[in-house]
């Protein structure tokens, strides 16, 4: 009888350390994780994902998005190479515009709840700020590098004082024009400039692409931080795209797996300054190839400037 109620009494114990232990495992896996936005290039779909890693909300499109941002009213503006559309989480199209011929639209985002960025690539190239009316409200043309409208630019940004800032997706550039589309400087960067964003420091942070790294640079052009191929354990670098910079400094990346490197790493990594992951989400099975991607419980409204990706 003695060995029996020990056997019970340690079996209890057991499942009690073992249930505990994993709650705790599980706790400190996603005291870090974050619910999402997300799109890319391939993947035909948008999605939000949980904190558990879970998709809560899809939707499925023939396109290729490479940009998506969430607006405070829940509202989701995306480009898909042949226009810009805003829709809600019904799925229903509130805005919609529909690229010119041999063009692409690799880039939109808000300005406002009522005021769009628009990117179209092409010959001419033009940067366009278009109401929810359909009217557009000013145009930039943008000298080209590459005369075909899918190698010429990606995620094109304005920045707090009014400028824009557009990475040449060929050209080894990134170049930031006034509002009336004068050059302001030129910070020459090898690779396909995917993604460029002005920080709160005044210097800026670049995701280059097939050059497989991100560089920030300050006002100067000169690099003051970067983050190389193969100096992440587990984590090389291969399409570096999208981007967001956190309020605490970490870094959100979108390594994208294309051109031969599907399944090959996490699609998505957070790092600290000083380079340690301290979140990553590796789902190819049911997210693909992300290029694209805004952190939804980072405070802050994008269409007033305050998320910085």
């Amino acid at each position: 009888m003695f060995r029996i109620l020990f056997f019970k009494t340690f079996l209890i114990a057991c499942i009690f350390f073992v249930y505990h232990g994993c709650t705790e495992v599980s706790h400190a896996q996603n005291e870090n994780s974050h619910r999402f936005l997300a799109s890319g290039s391939g993947m035909k779909q948008i999605v939000i994902v949980n904190h558990e890693g879970v998709i809560e909300w899809s939707y499925p499109f023939q396109g290729e998005c490479n940009d998506v941002s969430m607006l405070s009213d829940s509202t989701i503006l995306f480009s898909y190479r042949h226009g810009a559309r805003l829709i809600n989480m019904q799925k229903e199209t509130l805005w919609e515009y529909k690229g010119e011929a041999n063009t692409e639209v690799q880039s939109a985002s808000p300005l406002s709840k009522k005021r769009f960025l628009v990117m179209q690539n092409g010959n001419p190239a033009k940067l366009m700020e278009i109401d929810r009316k359909g009217r557009i409200r000013k145009t930039i043309q943008i000298p080209v590098v590459a005369k075909h409208p899918h190698g010429q630019f990606r995620n094109v940004r304005k920045t707090k004082e009014g400028t824009y800032l557009v990475g040449y997706f060929n050209g080894d550039k990134v170049v930031e024009f006034d509002s009336r589309g004068e050059v302001i400087r030129t910070f020459a960067i090898k690779g396909n400039n995917f993604c460029t964003l002005r920080m709160a420091n005044g210097n800026t942070l670049i995701a280059c692409g097939d050059q497989h790294r991100m560089v920030e640079v300050d006002p100067a052009g000169a690099t003051v931080w970067s983050l190389e191929k193969e100096e992440l354990p587990n984590h090389p670098l291969r399409f570096v795209a999208g981007l967001q910079v956190l309020q605490n400094g970490n870094i959100v990346v979108c390594n994208w797996g294309g051109h031969g490197h599907k399944g090959q790493q996490a699609q998505i990594f957070e790092i600290t300054r000083d380079k340690q992951v301290v979140w990553q989400i590796d789902d190819w099975k049911n997210l693909g190839q992300i290029s694209t991607i805004q952190i939804l419980d980072e405070p802050g409204r994008m269409e007033k400037g305050e998320l910085l990706r």
